[in-house]
C-alpha cells in the first residue's frame, strides 16, 4: 500500500493510504480539509506520550492538528441519534462501527505550558466526531441544544 510522509510538528509521519479518514464535508472551520489520519504522539522509544490524547492529522495540511480523546474514558457517554442522511454520509451499517471522539482544548491560561495538567484542559462535548472505523468515513456532529458543552478534566489522569 502506498504511503503518504508528512512532516508535521511532531515530526515526520509515514502514513499508510489504508489509514486514511476521509472527510467529505470536511470539519467546521477546515473544510477544505478532507483527508485525515489518527495518531499517537510518540516519545523517543516509541511509546506513546499519552493514553488520553488521540491526534487528529490533516492530510491535506500539514500545519493542522486536532488534539481529541474518547469521552468514555472520563465516563461520559454518547447516546446519538444520526439522521438518515449522516449514515448515509458515514456509510454506516452497524453501530459498532462508529467511533466516537471529542476535540480537546486547554484554559488560556495553560495554553503554552508543557506539561498540561488534566486540570486545565477541557473537552467540547457538544460536537463530536464521529468516525465509521470500516469505511474509514467521519464527520463532525453539531449537538443542539447542549447546555453544558465542556467537561473539565478535575481528576488526576494516569497517562
Amino acid at each position: 500500500m502506498a504511503e503518504t510522509k508528512l512532516n508535521t510538528r511532531f515530526g515526520e509521519l509515514s502514513i499508510d493510504s489504508s489509514k486514511i479518514i476521509t472527510f467529505p464535508k470536511g470539519i467546521p472551520g477546515f473544510e477544505n480539509y478532507t483527508r485525515w489520519t489518527l495518531f499517537h504522539e510518540l516519545n523517543e522509544k516509541g511509546d506513546p506520550v499519552s493514553g488520553v490524547v488521540i491526534h487528529l492529522q490533516s492530510l491535506d495540511d500539514e500545519n493542522v492538528s486536532l488534539p481529541l480523546t474518547e469521552p468514555n474514558l472520563f465516563g461520559f457517554n454518547f447516546e446519538l441519534v444520526l439522521t438518515d442522511s449522516e449514515v448515509a454520509d458515514l456509510k454506516l451499517e452497524s453501530s459498532h462501527d462508529i467511533l466516537v471522539l471529542t476535540t480537546l482544548s486547554a484554559k488560556n491560561a495553560a495554553q503554552g505550558a508543557a506539561p498540561l495538567l488534566p486540570e486545565d484542559m477541557y473537552t467540547n462535548i457538544s460536537a463530536p466526531i464521529l468516525i465509521n472505523i470500516k469505511s474509514r468515513v467521519g464527520m463532525q456532529k453539531i449537538l443542539v441544544g447542549k447546555k453544558d458543552s465542556k467537561v473539565v478534566f478535575r481528576t488526576t489522569i494516569e497517562v
